[in-house]
């Protein structure tokens, strides 16, 4: 566990040193939010999605951030033609498929991107990650709605990470309360964080963001990724505690939050992580 505390720590400080640029296609409820959450952790975002800019930008950023909240035509042909450029060029490729077990349009164009063998990492909330893995999970709309039996919701959310780890040879996360990740060869559990997280919208995509930037800062090498993964999901819980306190309700907790992303320090995180993270 010592390993993956510094880490963490490393991979905070190493991308705040070097201001990963990041490339978002996004969408467009929380844009804003996620452009503000890298800007505050120390990355750099940029909302370059329009189809005939898309392949002359790639080659600049250290990873790209796909999220398919409200995805459109014009982003579904970008995202079709940056694949095989960032699969050239070696980048970190992270994958949110907001809503995959909704809808079968949105669960076919993801199941078409995990196809390529581009994406490095695949985040979604449990129920998203149980749908692509072809387990049952309980959804609303982009919500995923809770276990009666934790114990049994854990393992049936690590079976499902690592199915798809070893399927696209990525990193699979499912989050929530307790965010659960796997390689196909190491699942970990991270537990903390605070209830206001699931109050606003725009949570889950800062943290898609984040993952990025933390790939992107990391190394471009798939053995990277589980520890990029830990490293974005224990800063947002590690800065979620700080900023609920002072919270009157969800919005100033959102503001709040954006500071307390700029304030973690990396031994800040170290210890945070050393607490909270835990070995399945």
């Amino acid at each position: 566990m010592d390993k993956v505390t510094h880490n963490a720590a490393e991979i905070l400080e190493t991308l705040r040193r070097g201001t990963p640029l990041v490339q978002i296609i996004t969408n467009y409820v929380t844009i804003n939010d996620v452009a503000n959450g890298l800007l505050c952790l120390g990355a750099s975002p940029a909302m370059v999605e329009a189809e005939n800019e898309v392949r002359s930008f790639l080659p600049l950023v250290q990873a790209l951030y796909i999220n398919l909240g409200t995805l459109t035509a014009e982003q579904g042909r970008a995202i079709r033609a940056l694949l095989p450029l960032a699969k050239e060029l070696g980048l970190p490729v992270l994958l949110d498929p907001v809503a995959c077990g909704v809808m079968k349009e949105k669960m076919d164009f993801t199941l078409s991107i995990l196809d390529s063998g581009c994406v490095g990492i695949i985040k979604g909330n449990t129920a998203e990650i149980m749908s692509l893995a072809g387990k049952s999970g309980q959804a609303r709309g982009v919500d995923a709605l809770a276990s009666n039996d934790e114990a049994r919701a854990e393992a049936e959310a690590r079976d499902a990470c690592a199915l798809l780890a070893a399927r696209y040879a990525c990193t699979a996360v499912a989050t929530g309360a307790r965010d659960i990740m796997s390689d196909g060869r190491e699942s970990l559990r991270l537990s903390g964080g605070s209830a206001l997280l699931a109050r606003f919208s725009g949570s889950g995509c800062v943290l898609g963001g984040l993952m990025a930037a933390c790939a992107g800062a990391r190394a471009k090498t798939a053995d990277s990724y589980l520890q990029a993964a830990l490293a974005a999901a224990a800063v947002m819980k590690c800065a979620s505690e700080a900023a609920a306190p002072g919270a009157k309700g969800p919005m100033s907790f959102k503001i709040a939050l954006l500071d307390a992303l700029a304030a973690v320090t990396p031994q800040n995180l170290r210890e945070w992580t050393e607490k909270n993270c835990a070995v399945l």
